[in-house]
């Protein structure tokens, strides 16, 4: 006897899936169809349940913070560097005054070079007492005569920037203790469903074996399938990209998907004869990553590159390719310019693509160093 599948994993799926697949099932059982079984306060508390996980999902303050965070750290460090190569620069000056100053203001900020690696907390402070460094009545002079003291106003300035939407941040993230989330809300739409469609199946079972109305059947029996179809097509996905486990296979064909290789990346290095660094990856040069698991770096309408990003793993800040910087993409890899003016150090990288109409991401097992 047909029936919609109640004990579906939906722990394994990610976030978007999640949404994605709860969105679909919805509209799969129409408000009509369930006033006219008795059974609308089940779906309205559906609804209800999926209406707060759009919240969290559109809205989560976190992630929205978490883009203005790095988008203040960005500017900071870039002026921060940009301060550093005109006092680096000023000490090749023909102008012995410039030269001079360049050369004693080079050795005031070297302790703080390494600053832009640091966690974000750490940078704050480094930034901070570089500029209170800079400040001193004995560096004035040097500072007059480079021109920096408009360039050190404005690093101040984009640093206090940071220290604001930083603070908000961690307030954004107590409130989120006190509140809903993804992880907490997802279990209570699942419950949800749960309940409405093991009524759903209930009634099923009651029209087949007593009231035995045919135009009742046929209704139950559409969304009943419907709703399956969707599952299953969810189910071939989580498989295929190793979050389900390795269990009794419906079809021959998920059993053949499945057998196929993980989606991972194999490899990522500068595309140069003779490197500088054999075991780095060159900043602003062509650099080649290799993957195995049949899936292209596509954008969500299929029209585009997906997304390759950078992550530093000392405060988690994300770096993105332009997607004018992908060169080449194959369904083994892809060709891409890589930042040319990230700081040198370790780093993770991973692919955000889209296969077979379903999100994925892939992240690289090995750190990369740029160099």
């Amino acid at each position: 006897m047909e029936e919609i599948y109640t004990q579906f994993a939906f722990s394994r799926a990610r976030n978007a899936e999640h949404y994605q697949t709860h969105e679909e099932l919805i509209v799969l059982i129409p408000e009509a169809f369930a006033a006219s079984f008795g059974i609308g306060h089940l779906r309205t508390n559906y609804v209800n349940m999926f209406n707060r996980e759009d919240v969290c999902f559109h809205n989560n303050p976190a992630y929205s913070h978490t883009k203005e965070v790095n988008a203040r750290n960005r500017k900071r460090i870039d002026q921060f560097l940009y301060v550093g190569r005109r006092i680096d620069i000023s000490k090749y000056s023909h102008i012995e005054t410039e030269k001079q100053a360049g050369e004693r203001l080079a050795y005031v900020m070297k302790p703080y070079l390494g600053a832009p690696q640091l966690s974000l907390a750490r940078c704050t402070g480094e930034i901070s007492d570089f500029v209170k460094r800079m400040k001193e009545e004995e560096y004035a002079e040097n500072i007059a005569t480079l021109g920096l003291a408009t360039y050190l106003e404005q690093l101040e300035k984009e640093n206090n920037a940071f220290i604001e939407v930083y603070r908000a941040r961690s307030a954004t993230e107590f409130e989120r203790v006190i509140s809903d989330s993804m992880a907490t809300v997802r279990p209570k739409v699942d419950e949800a469903f749960r309940e409405l469609v093991l009524t759903i199946n209930a009634l099923y079972r009651v029209n087949a074996h007593v009231t035995k109305d045919p135009e009742k059947e046929e209704q139950l029996l559409a969304v009943i399938k419907s709703v399956n179809s969707t599952l299953y097509r969810l189910k071939k996905s989580l498989s295929r990209i190793g979050l389900l486990g390795n269990g009794a296979k419906d079809t021959e064909e998920e059993e053949e998907k499945t057998e196929q290789e993980k989606p991972e990346i194999t490899d990522v290095y500068s595309k140069v004869e003779d490197p500088f660094d054999p075991t780095g990856v060159t900043r602003g040069k062509e650099t080649i990553m290799k993957w195995v698991g049949g899936f292209e770096l596509v954008n969500e309408k299929g029209d585009g590159p997906g997304k390759i990003i950078l992550t530093n793993p000392n405060n988690d800040l994300d770096e993105e390719i332009k997607p004018e910087s992908i060169l080449k993409r194959s369904k083994t890899g892809c060709e891409f310019l890589m930042v040319p003016d990230l700081a040198e150090g370790t780093y993770k990288i991973r692919v955000e693509t889209f296969y077979e109409n379903a999100p994925l991401t892939v992240e690289y097992a090995k750190t990369i160093k740029l160099v």
